[in-house]
């Protein structure tokens, strides 16, 4: 149906620069261009209660079940041999005929989704992949498979803070930062390790570090963490003394370990180079049976690499497993995650490398005490580096996981060889092997772009709300001259020209310069000695510069801007309601500005 034109009414109405802005949208302008600190401070609370809310309650589903077939939590070594290998066998069949259940949108799901969304898709995260996440990631670590928790727990932080955005309809700069605030919170309540939640944010997640964004991120972690110890207690997530290193002596053996980490990382993100292309291929359900008969076989020799295994991680950082059994769960947990993650089983990642990492960390220590002698640190301590090593190869995140380790273990004395041992494993992953990080890998394989550039980034932090011109006025293409000089005096700086055509947009100044030309036969008489009625101006005839205009959301930033731009060959864009992507081009009445690539590139070299 064809919009109704504006009646001569319609002129007399304020522009949209001077309407009164109700306090939502001063308060959405301000978010726009990151001058409300404040309100996203306050934001950043509500998404970190949410966030931790959201965690503790899939701790809950993912751990409270087990004890109707565990004697103690994570306890999966002392379930007999068929339990050990149909558990993860019986558990991908219920995951594969719950995923084929689902639409295939519908299935992407852990860190590799949300970074997809945060840099594909302007962080909307859609709510089904979440409630897929909740329940597919807590049916995943019941039935013993080769993951962590933290990858769900992401996702879920995450859907937290996309979900109060777009509820809230904020603009989407200011959505990227409310969705790392989950991404910490969660981290923060998964781990109680608020520090390496918001440093995993801004490393791997955001991939910048600036003042507002740190602040909202800070204390959404904070308000994760309390929540997780109102519901778990204040105690550390793992109780092992503290230790140190005797001797420089030991450095070598470190560094030697720190080469074979970074190899290993290497090896694992190789695997999901190859395999995380099949995810795309196959449906789930062949997919998730390989993974969970590989995982059942294995653990009939290496019960140990069942669920989370942070128990098995425990023990390793107390120097209480021998190198046989470092070296056994080492290639067994190897195999079995690459092909449970890879395969799209729905469980995380960093748990794992903290396992491989203890465990080869913790050989070096018992190999250290042999050749050394007594004056040496206790294996704990060359698990603790390890764990650090690895996961710091492993996601391309160094400091995230020293800290990560020092509020996991307070012990301070892991920072000196930790650091040692991060640079070197990273430098084998990245320099030798050419690995950016799992997660950077994972959406090169299928086929996303995962890294965006400093100048994308920079346009992405700033909503078009807050640079776009505001004075302008739409109209009608054909105009009696009172009704130009009417709309010329509430000075618009642009004119929208909406109508059947293509929506264009016209300087205020030419219409203004065509009026002032001396008007010849204004009028005139026609036979039966009556006047003619005057006749109209059309505004796609005179002469002037004309833009032509495509739609664009306000929510939209200045990346979006830019990109609608180039995709729609138009010389500016037109900001009003939540424009999609099946827009019909007709101005809206409540137009609230223009984009033009001048206003991009005043912004881009300020």
């Amino acid at each position: 149906m064809r919009r109704r034109q504006p009646d001569h009414e319609t002129f007399a109405s304020p522009l949209p620069h001077q309407r009164r802005a109700t306090l939502l949208e001063r308060a959405r302008v301000r978010l726009s261009a990151q001058q409300a600190l404040a309100l996203l401070v306050l934001l950043a609370l509500v998404i970190g209660s949410c966030a931790g809310l959201v965690v503790i309650s899939f701790r809950q589903l993912s751990e409270g079940p087990a004890i109707f077939y565990l004697p103690q939590l994570e306890d999966f070594e002392s379930l007999s041999p068929g339990w050990r290998f149909g558990l993860p066998v019986c558990g991908a069949l219920a995951l594969g005929l719950l995923f084929h259940w689902i639409a295939p949108s519908g299935r992407p799901t852990g860190v590799v989704h949300v970074l997809d969304r945060l840099h594909n898709h302007q962080g909307r995260m859609p709510m089904k992949n979440a409630v897929l996440q909740f329940f597919g990631g807590a049916l995943a670590l019941l039935s013993g498979q080769s993951i962590g928790r933290e990858g769900p727990s992401v996702h879920l932080g995450a859907a937290s803070g996309s979900w109060v955005a777009q509820r809230l309809r904020l603009p989407d700069n200011s959505a990227r930062t409310l969705l790392a605030c989950g991404v910490a919170a969660a981290i923060a309540a998964s781990f109680n390790t608020p520090l390496a939640g918001v440093i995993f944010a801004m490393e791997v997640v955001m991939l910048e570090y600036t003042v507002a964004g740190f602040l909202p991120v800070m204390i959404a972690a904070v308000t994760g963490s309390v929540a997780t110890r109102l519901a778990f207690g204040h105690q550390a997530a793992f109780s092992v003394p503290a230790s140190q290193l005797e001797s420089l002596a030991e450095l070598p053996i470190l560094f030697v370990s720190a080469l074979i980490i970074g190899a290993l990382a290497s090896l694992f993100i190789v695997s999901q180079r190859r395999l995380v292309p099949l995810q795309q291929r196959y449906s789930p359900l062949p997919r998730f049976l390989i993974a969970g008969i590989a995982t059942g076989t294995l653990a009939l020799w290496v019960p140990e690499i069942l669920g989370a295994g942070y128990d098995t991680l425990e023990l390793a950082m107390l120097g209480q497993l021998s190198i046989m059994a470092l070296s056994a769960i080492v290639l067994a947990k190897l195999a079995a995650t690459a092909l449970a993650t890879g395969l799209g089983i729905p469980g995380g990642v960093i748990g794992p490398s903290l396992i491989l990492g203890a465990c080869v960390g913790g050989a070096a220590g018992h190999l250290a005490n042999l050749w050394l002698g007594a004056a040496t640190a206790s294996p704990g301590l060359y698990a603790m580096v390890g764990m650090a090593a690895m996961m710091a190869a492993l996601l391309n995140a160094p400091l995230a996981a020293l800290l990560a380790i020092l509020e996991l273990t307070y012990n301070p004395n892991v920072l000196f060889p930790g650091m040692m041992s991060i640079v070197v494993a990273c430098l084998v992953s990245r320099q030798l092997f050419g690995s950016d990080g799992i997660y950077q890998e994972c959406l090169k394989a299928l086929g996303k772009s995962g890294t965006p550039s400093w100048r994308a980034q920079m346009l992405s932090r700033v909503g078009v709300a807050s640079v776009m011109e505001r004075a302008v006025a739409t109209t009608p293409r054909l105009l009696e001259r009172t009704q130009a000089e009417r709309l010329i005096e509430q000075q618009p700086a642009w004119l929208l020209i909406g109508g059947d055509e293509a929506p264009q947009a016209l300087r205020t100044a030419d219409l203004a310069n065509f009026l002032q030309r001396p008007q010849i036969d204004k009028e005139k008489e026609g036979e039966d000695g009556k006047k003619k009625e005057e006749e109209k101006i059309d505004l796609l005839r005179l002469p002037g510069e004309r833009l032509q205009l495509a739609p664009l959301s306000w929510r939209a930033t200045l990346l979006e801007a830019q990109e609608q731009l180039e995709q729609q060959g138009a010389g500016a864009l037109y900001i009003g309601r939540d424009y999609d992507q099946g827009s019909t081009g007709v101005l809206d009445s409540d137009v609230a500005g223009i984009i033009l690539p001048l206003h991009i590139e005043h912004y881009y070299r300020q």
